[in-house]
């Protein structure tokens, strides 16, 4: 970052600068938390309303993936308990990996891909959110514990056991899948 994008603060970048660098990180995670793909843009909009509000009076982070993440997870929180409130969750289907990927591959490993994906959707869905927030934490964003612990303002033997039993839950979904439908999944 250049120093013009730090506030006369210092440390923290402007919130333009912040906003062009994060934005399809902050994205593609909320989708991962498991934000419908039709209310992804108002959650996302939301993470960084509430940023700009906390840049003026946060002290600088030291991992601004960290604090975008502990704001996002807050933000996915509070989507979650107002939407169950307004309407059950319809899930439209959509995947965070196709709009990543090229569809340079051949057809039928597209296909394959996208069962995947959308199985380890299906897997991720059902995970309570604490958990759901340590495992995407752990294994797509490969924090650490101390990191986890940080983000999600928890101790690190409590992020051990939700990833485990993360893990535990995410291995015995797969072997349910693969036993049912062994066939798709080799």
């Amino acid at each position: 970052m250049s120093a013009a994008a730090e506030t006369p603060r210092g440390g923290v970048p402007a919130f333009a600068e912040l906003y062009r660098e994060h934005f399809a990180w902050v994205w593609g995670t909320a989708r991962r938390l498991g934000v419908d793909h039709g209310e992804v843009d108002d959650v996302v909009q939301e993470t960084f309303l509430t940023l700009h509000r906390h840049l003026e009076t946060s002290e600088p982070p030291e991992s601004m993936r960290g604090w975008l993440f502990s704001v996002l997870f807050r933000v996915v929180q509070r989507h979650r308990r107002s939407s169950r409130r307004r309407k059950a969750l319809a899930e439209e289907g959509s995947n965070v990996a196709a709009m990543n990927e090229a569809s340079a591959r051949a057809p039928d490993v597209s296909v394959e891909n996208g069962e995947r994906i959308r199985l380890l959707e299906e897997i991720l869905d059902n995970l309570d959110e604490d958990r759901r927030a340590v495992i995407v934490l752990a294994e797509i964003e490969e924090k650490s514990s101390s990191e986890i612990a940080e983000i999600l303002g928890i101790n690190v033997n409590t992020v051990m056991s939700r990833l485990r039993l993360a893990r535990e839950y995410v291995t015995a979904s797969l072997a349910r899948h693969r036993a049912r439908d062994g066939w798709r999944f080799r």
